[in-house]
């Protein structure tokens, strides 16, 4: 038996079941564990049942049995004494892409697995899975009328919880005023007349930044509106500028447009060197320096 644990948000739990379906494929049998989100505390919860998709549920002896989620004390004990078991498999952020992984069995997979050559050739699969429901309020439909009939270039600012001091060392510092600039300045270049549409957990802010620029529509925050519906309306943009988040990578690659441009920067952490995160046909830009 396979597990995949999930956690995280809902682009993180999209990359986990991602891996999931390509295990699947492979005739294995693998199940996700959803204790995570099972505490009524916590901070997050699951958020895939917003697509059509099944999945199998291992249950608490299952996840006992093959991985260390166990709090009671006497597998701590266990733990500090004959170290991790062997069919527990945490992901190693520095190595990214690893392959290894689709053989093993049994195992728990403990990881984010941000990385597209996981379930690639399972493309068409995952777009199936991913469809998103077909009711949206109503502003999102007009602002998707609006995509529809633009040359529209989606652009994603991740601020809130980046901005927390132990994120801000992960994340901060990486998607800077300076690449999103030398981003706009690039897709300029390369499309006819774009039209921007930023989307943003601090609107306010970009309001600051870009609300004068007259190509760039900012959309303003709707308590009515799901967070799915972002990650929608971007990904039916015709080009995307993502940041360093999952839910905006999301974004650009659930979009179908033969001749998309995504632009994402060149690295997706500070602390780790990992580089599979980002798809190879997507343009890399440096946030410390203005593009030419």
């Amino acid at each position: 038996m396979v597990i995949v644990k999930m956690s995280g948000g809902l682009g993180n739990q999209m990359f986990q079941y991602a891996l999931y379906r390509k295990i699947q494929q492979t005739g294995k049998d693998v199940k996700l564990d959803l204790s995570s989100f099972q505490d009524k505390n916590a901070f997050r919860r699951f958020s895939l049942d917003i697509f059509p998709i099944e999945y199998q549920t291992a249950n608490l002896e299952e996840c006992r049995k093959l991985g260390e989620c166990s709090y009671r004390p006497v597998d701590k004990i266990r733990r500090k004494m004959f170290g991790l078991k062997e069919s527990y498999y945490q992901e190693d952020l520095d190595k990214g892409y690893q392959p290894e992984i689709l053989e093993m069995n049994p195992v728990y997979l403990d990881g984010y697995w941000q990385c597209e050559r996981y379930f690639q050739d399972i493309r068409e699969k995952i777009l199936e899975d991913y469809t998103f429901p077909k009711k949206i309020s109503i502003e999102s439909s007009r602002l998707q009328e609006r995509i529809k009939n633009t040359e529209s270039v989606s652009i994603h600012i991740r601020r809130g919880d980046y901005l927390d001091a132990a994120n801000y060392k992960i994340y901060g510092n990486i998607c800077t005023i300076e690449y999103y600039q030398s981003a706009i300045s690039r897709m300029r270049k390369l499309c006819e007349k774009p039209n921007f549409y930023l989307f943003s957990n601090d609107p306010e802010w970009a309001k600051e930044i870009f609300g004068d620029t007259e190509d760039i529509t900012i959309v303003e925050e709707d308590k009515e509106r799901p967070d799915y519906e972002d990650m929608f309306l971007m990904s039916r943009c015709k080009h995307n500028i993502i940041a360093n988040s999952s839910f905006s990578w999301w974004a650009a690659w659930l979009n179908q447009n033969e001749n998309k441009r995504v632009i994402a920067p060149v690295k997706w952490f500070n602390n780790h060197s990992v580089t599979d995160v980002i798809c190879d046909d997507w343009i890399r830009i440096d946030g410390k320096q203005k593009d030419a």
